[in-house]
């Protein structure tokens, strides 16, 4: 948040607005990443990969199956949860719906209401 706002205003003042100490901040700007930081990278690289080379098709539990085959030692959660967090999903991807039309939608016919309430009233003897 304070790099973002450090294009409007100076560090200094950022760090004084959100109760944060330079030195703290300016610590953690140059602190490396950390090793599940890195390996998280490097996985979600894995997840694209094998996403793209099913084309969108698999999901986290397809996935995993894969990565497991190859080696990669991995829980379902942290799939699915690195897909999220990359946006690697079908729903997100340019011109697939995520919601399902029903067969007669997309002519525009509906089934008629009327007669179905009506049947059942006859047979029951109304």
């Amino acid at each position: 948040m304070i790099e973002e706002l450090s294009v409007q205003f100076p560090a200094k003042e950022c760090c004084v607005a959100l109760s944060v100490s330079r030195s703290g901040y300016y610590q953690w700007v140059g602190r490396e990443q950390s090793v599940r930081a890195e390996a998280n990278a490097e996985l979600s690289k894995e997840i694209r990969r094998i996403y793209d080379e099913h084309k969108g098709r698999y999901g986290s539990p397809r996935i995993t199956q894969q990565l497991r085959q190859e080696g990669v030692v991995c829980g379902e959660n942290r799939v699915a949860r690195l897909m999220r967090e990359n946006e690697a999903s079908r729903s997100t991807q340019e011109g697939v719906s995520a919601t399902h039309d029903l067969a007669g939608s997309r002519s525009g016919a509906q089934p008629d209401q009327g007669a179905r309430t009506e049947c059942s009233r006859s047979s029951l003897g109304q």
